[in-house]
């Protein structure tokens, strides 16, 4: 599946106000000039506005770059919320209620089915999942 990508114009326009800030957090915190950073936003809010054609190459680049980003984040966030959340609960849930879904395998039972406390008939089929 190819990546989704911006249109060149947006894609021009995003890289310039990037570039920008980049520029301004630089001045405004830093107190440093960084004038490749204003001159690369100027090059591209110019070639945004005039020739967004020759910016495709970068914009292709960028999308697949940008896709490669996602996968690497996407499982370092899922990575990350089950070793900081779900493995803990699951931890503390099992030293103090045991084993509540009876997943252990009991070898003196005869059976695992367990018995259902109601009634099946016309009146509960409506509500049965």
């Amino acid at each position: 599946m190819a990546p989704v990508r911006q249109s060149d114009r947006a894609f021009g326009l995003t890289f310039a106000a990037v570039f920008s800030v980049i520029g301004g957090v630089g001045w405004l915190v830093f107190d440093a000039r960084l004038f490749w950073a204003a001159g690369a936003a100027g090059v591209f809010l110019l070639v945004a506005l005039a020739a967004p054609g020759l910016l495709l190459p970068l914009n292709r680049l960028w999308a697949k770059v940008a896709a490669g980003i996602g996968v690497v984040i996407n499982y370092l966030l899922l990575g990350t919320f089950f070793l900081a959340l779900v493995w803990p609960l699951g931890f503390i849930v099992r030293r103090l209620l045991g084993d509540p879904m009876h997943r252990r395998l009991d070898p003196g039972s005869d059976s695992y089915w367990t018995t259902v406390d109601r009634q099946a008939d016309a009146d509960t089929f409506h509500d049965m999942f």
